[in-house]
């Protein structure tokens, strides 16, 4: 008897979403006692599944120190890694080309100057992902908590990563998944995350695009190497009108958390001049990575 492997696969993923996996995203407040730690693992970490949280930040300083006038009144002077696109998409498809942002060192204070009154001809977007918020920022250190415990003993590792993200209403992070467990917390203004779990890596093509880099001047300079990335519209997944995806749109406000499980795919745009801080945990090669495997080689197979 021959089976359809597209009838199979269709099976599997529905029985997913059936069992655990979200059609929108929970609300729940900071795991704190054991007990709730424990819960949280289970309900969310061992399920690989997405959940805002309320009252992880909300002793910070940070949630009414971080103006701009504070800001700059302690990084004023500090060199900062800053990317420059002529259209907010840095690290996406332009032009049929994978390309990267210009980058380039600036005072802090010019880049809250140029936040505040914004350039037509650039976006500027602070989105160093290699332990930024330790190196750059560190004058802001006692503004946030370093290391939290709760999501250290959530995920039952320690801290690989924190991230400081601010700039401009224009930025856009295009769809692309990461290989960590991800605790996002908005300090400053809104995000907007559109999701997708794992198993849609079956329906989302990926194509190899030629690396390139802006130069200062918004042009496009051809680098060697070719990239993957997931042939979508770069600035609004949800323009794909496939019905084998499962888009699951969330906001995540000032003061609240996002715990991005690690291989969801995610997309993200901003409120202007929104203020993150995020951590990375290194991820359990267990099932979930099991999971997305079997998807992904599959995908492949198929020629996505």
């Amino acid at each position: 008897m021959e089976v359809d492997l597209d009838d199979v696969l269709k099976s599997v993923t529905d029985e997913l979403f059936e069992l655990y996996i979200p059609a929108e995203v929970e609300t729940v407040e900071k795991p704190v006692s054991p007990s709730q730690i424990l819960s949280f693992h289970r309900n969310y970490v061992q399920k690989n599944v997405p959940v805002k949280i309320t009252g992880c930040i909300d002793a910070w300083p940070a949630l009414t120190r971080w103006t701009d006038d504070y800001l700059v009144s302690k990084l004023g002077d500090t060199e900062v890694t800053v990317a420059i696109t002529p259209n907010g998409l840095a690290d996406a498809i332009c032009d049929e080309k994978f390309t990267l942002p210009f980058e380039r060192k600036i005072k802090f204070k010019d880049f809250v100057t140029e936040i505040q009154e914004p350039r037509d001809d650039r976006v500027l977007y602070l989105q160093q992902q290699n332990n930024s918020f330790n190196t750059e920022f560190s004058k802001l250190m006692s503004d946030v908590d370093s290391a939290p415990k709760w999501s250290s003993d959530v995920f039952g590792t320690d801290l690989d990563a924190v991230n400081f993200w601010m700039g401009d209403g224009r930025a856009i992070t295009s769809l692309h998944k990461d290989p960590y467990e991800n605790i996002y917390s908005v300090v400053r203004g809104c995000k907007t995350f559109t999701l997708f779990p794992p198993c849609d890596r079956l329906h989302l093509r990926y194509r190899s695009y030629p690396l390139s880099r802006y130069n200062e001047k918004g042009g496009i300079i051809p680098e060697d190497g070719v990239v993957p990335w997931i042939n979508i519209d770069q600035k609004n997944p949800l323009r794909d009108e496939s019905r084998d995806l499962h888009p699951v749109v969330v906001t995540v406000s000032q003061g609240e958390t996002l715990y991005l499980p690690s291989y969801w795919f995610h997309h993200v745009t901003q409120s202007h001049s929104t203020i993150a801080v995020n951590y990375w945990y290194d991820i359990d090669y267990g099932p979930a990575y099991g999971l997305y495997q079997t998807f992904d080689a599959i995908a492949r197979a198929k020629g996505y």
